[in-house]
This record gives structure tokens, sequence and C-alpha cells, in this order.
């Protein structure tokens, strides 16, 4: 992943990282800047895209289209979120899936966004708690470009997350073994950063990668702006080929209400 976007809210909870998470690409890197010198809102998430690379032939046994799934949180339990994700190489067709969950871990909510026909048409579904459809918005690119044009500069295709890690910011940190008997490759990056109440603090980014398939396992941000390192947020990652049974884009159960502008889609 060349390109990294900071969503740069003072506040990003609910809705707002549920938007940005929605037009985010495969790999979700929480408060984290590439330079190291940005100034980014405490509670950040960042995303990246790179060029598509082909699937191993293994993976494409198991299914043609690329899923992964992020669950973060933070340390002090203010944002917990899991976000799935689904993205078809061949007509580009791309889902993510937020939920929001409480620091009780009560689900808050629970939406699903879908890019269709070519990148056309942008469909948003609420859902309940068991995942059944609500309610629907359908927008579509000729009333409204700007919710589409973040995909158009960004390649969706699980190299994006590889190629993040092979950038020189990155300094390797020896490996780390896991309770299960795992070997993971850890990966480090220091910087400054100013805070969204005007804190300048040190950040250390720590990411495991599976050695073979390339692949974050597990992210750590600390943070130090008291003179401590302190664990700020964490997430897990897993990524995969999956197969389309036909429901993966599908967006039948609900009638998809019209809308003319991005607001208005992404209004609860």
């Amino acid at each position: 992943m060349k390109l990294l976007e900071a969503v740069q809210n003072k506040k990003i909870a609910g809705t707002l990282l549920a938007s940005a998470l929605v037009i985010g690409s495969l790999g979700t890197i929480t408060a984290f800047a590439a330079s190291g010198s940005d100034a980014i809102p405490k509670n950040t998430v960042m995303t990246a895209a790179a060029p598509a690379g082909a699937p191993a032939a293994a993976d494409v046994a198991q299914g043609t289209i690329q899923y992964g799934k992020t669950v973060y949180a933070t340390t002090d339990g203010s944002q917990n979120f899991t976000m799935e994700h689904w993205y078809d190489p061949q007509t580009k067709d791309y889902r993510t899936d937020v939920q929001e969950f409480s620091a009780d871990h009560r689900l808050l909510s629970y939406r699903s966004t879908y890019f269709l026909n070519g990148r056309s048409e942008l469909v948003v579904i609420q859902r309940n708690q068991n995942g059944d459809p609500v309610s629907g918005k359908r927008l579509q690119r000729a009333d409204d470009p700007k919710p589409f044009e973040p995909l158009d500069r960004k390649s969706l295709d699980f190299s994006a997350v590889k190629q993040t890690y092979q950038a020189s910011y990155w300094t390797s940190a020896g490996t780390e073994h896991t309770s299960d008997g795992k070997t993971l490759n850890k990966f480090t990056n220091s910087y400054r950063s100013t805070l969204d109440d005007g804190t300048q603090a040190n950040m250390q980014y720590i990411a495991y990668l599976d050695p073979q398939s390339g692949f974050p396992v597990k992210e750590e941000l600390y943070e130090d702006s008291t003179g401590t390192y302190k664990l700020f947020s964490t997430d897990t990652d897993e990524y995969r080929y999956v197969s389309d049974d036909g429901s993966v884009f599908a967006t039948g159960g609900v009638t998809l209400a019209p809308v003319k502008s991005s607001a208005e889609v992404f209004a609860k």
C-alpha cells in the first residue's frame, strides 16, 4: 500500500468511523502516520491501498472473492469495531460491513455498504443484531460522485496489505512467538504526533506479520505523552479467499430508498 489516507476528525466514533471504514481498503491501520510528522487526531483510523497482484493458486482454490476482517478496540473501551470486507477482483464489486459495539460489548450499529455495477451505484443497508436488513438506501454515481472517487484512486486488492509493510518507514524488530506456537515477524514505526487535544506525543506502532502469507495478524499502537508508553489500541486481522454463493453482494430483503447525495446515503 503506497497511499496512506488519514481521516482527520477530532473524534471518530460511531457513524464517523463507520463512514471512514466504508471507503477504507483491506487492512486497517489505526492512528498511524506514514511520515511520522503529520498532525493526527488521537482517535484516528488510516487506510491504504496499492497495485493489484495475482493470488496464489492455492488461495484461488478456496474461492475468488478476497475477504478480510479487522477487530479494533481502544484500551479504554471507548471504541470497539468489527469490520469485514469482500472484494471481487473481476467485477470490482466491494462490500464493507461495520459493527460498532459499546464498552460492555452491546451492538450499537451494524451497517453494510456496497459499491456495485462498475462503481456506478452505492448501497447502504442498516442491519439488526441478527444481521437482517431493516432499511436501505441507494445512491447513483451520476447524482453525487464524491463517495466513489476515493476508490477510483486505489486498488482494493490483497497486495495492498502486503506492500504496506515493505515501506521504508518500518523497522524490523525480530520475531514474536504466539501461545499456539506460531512465529510472527515484528515491525515497528516510531514518530511524533499531535493529539486532538493539542498534546505532543511520541507514538510507536507495532505490526506482527505472518511470514508465510505476508499479512498482518495483529497491530498495536502505543502513545507517550506523559513520559511512559501506554497501549492505546489493538486490532487483529485475518485475510483469505472465499466463494460467493450469490449472497455476498446481494442487496435484497429490503426496499432501497433512492437518495441524491452522500450525506443522505450515510445518514442514519
